[in-house]
């Protein structure tokens, strides 16, 4: 099951009602620029905010998100200029609707989080796929220091399902974390090589914690 269009339905995305980019968004776009990234993936774009700026930029930028809602809220986020270099797609990252070493980059930001973690596996290797050799993947992981982290019913280490209403109707969650080495393993494990890693917590509500790994392909 989607466990976020009820939520872009409900109005319960935060990241929805932001109009900037995420910061790491915008320190790795010199990145791409020296690497000379053109054609960039964003999975689980929801409403589009990373994915216009990409494209306000001058990259070539298809979003994909399972949630209809929030790809009719990323059409209105883009403008016509920025339409000619942005496309939006229906579909899931457990199985990307493209064909292998087709972008030079692929961004992830706060999507593949809410599921068990042989799905974030199966998620990382479909971006792996459609990567070019030396292509750049950034992909948002929560840490064990999330507030949620410990909340609801334990599954396996470091994963909890909960249970949240929304609209009348219950809808599960399971959300894995992760610990540093874990992050370092997960990557290494798909022959992806971390360039960088990084956890940003954000204080605001709640305490709010994430991993921000940047990984290259390897030559095919």
């Amino acid at each position: 099951m989607d466990v976020y269009e009820p939520l872009y339905r409900a109005k319960r995305v935060k990241t929805a009602r932001l109009g900037d980019p995420d910061d790491f968004i915008i320190d790795l776009e010199s990145v791409l620029a020296e690497r000379e990234c053109r054609r960039v993936l964003d999975v689980g774009c929801g409403a589009g905010r990373n994915a216009v700026f990409l494209a306000k930029q001058g990259y070539y930028v298809v979003g994909v998100d399972i949630s209809s809602t929030a790809l009719k809220m990323a059409l209105r986020k883009a403008d016509g200029a920025t339409l000619k270099r942005c496309l939006f797609i229906r579909g899931t990252f457990l199985k990307l609707p493209f064909a292998d070493s087709q972008f030079s980059a692929v961004v992830s930001c706060y999507s593949i989080e809410n599921q068990s973690l042989s799905k974030i596996r199966r998620a990382l290797n479909e971006m792996k796929r459609v990567l070019v050799s030396r292509g750049l993947v950034l992909v948002t992981l929560h840490s064990t220091k999330h507030w949620r982290f410990g909340l609801g019913k334990q599954i396996s280490p470091g994963a909890f399902l909960t249970t949240e209403r929304i609209d009348g109707k219950k809808v599960r969650f399971q959300t894995h974390f992760f610990r540093k080495e874990d992050v370092l393993e997960l990557f290494h494990n798909l022959d992806l090589r971390t360039l960088s890693i990084k956890e940003t917590i954000r204080e605001t509500d709640k305490k709010r914690a994430h991993w921000i790994t940047v990984a290259e392909k390897g030559l095919e």
